[in-house]
């Protein structure tokens, strides 16, 4: 079971470092989302293993830790916070500058500042 959720994890975590490598920002926020649910995933599976026992559990049920849920449930809800976060930037960079791929957006920005120095110059 533990190799299953290994695998698995790795899979999300790569799938996630790839999109994050994109060029264009819709991408890269899909593969933060993805790294930051590779991580929840990675921190549950280390809390299945017999750490001990707890106070009411009857003899041979598998045990599971609740610290490491507990930073599960955080991981979940500063993940969302993150992604909200980023699909707000993104949409503001394709209101500000029509374009979500990065190569357009320094070119963009290139000709902003460009016609700044213009206006500062005259």
């Amino acid at each position: 079971m533990i190799l299953i959720a290994s695998l698995v994890v790795g899979l999300l975590f790569a799938c996630g470092v790839r999109m994050v490598l994109e060029r264009e920002l819709v991408r890269v926020a899909c593969g933060t989302v993805l790294i930051t649910n590779s991580s929840v995933l990675l921190i549950l599976a280390g809390s299945f293993p017999v750490r001990g026992e707890a106070l009411s559990v009857q003899k041979g049920w598998p045990v599971t830790d609740p610290v490491l849920q507990s930073l599960a449930l955080t991981a979940i809800v500063i993940g969302f916070a993150v992604s909200a976060l980023l699909l707000t930037l993104v949409h503001r960079t394709q209101r500000a500058h029509g374009s979500l791929r990065t190569d357009r957006l320094v070119e963009a920005e290139l000709k902003r500042v460009h016609a700044v120095e213009k206006e500062e110059g005259h």
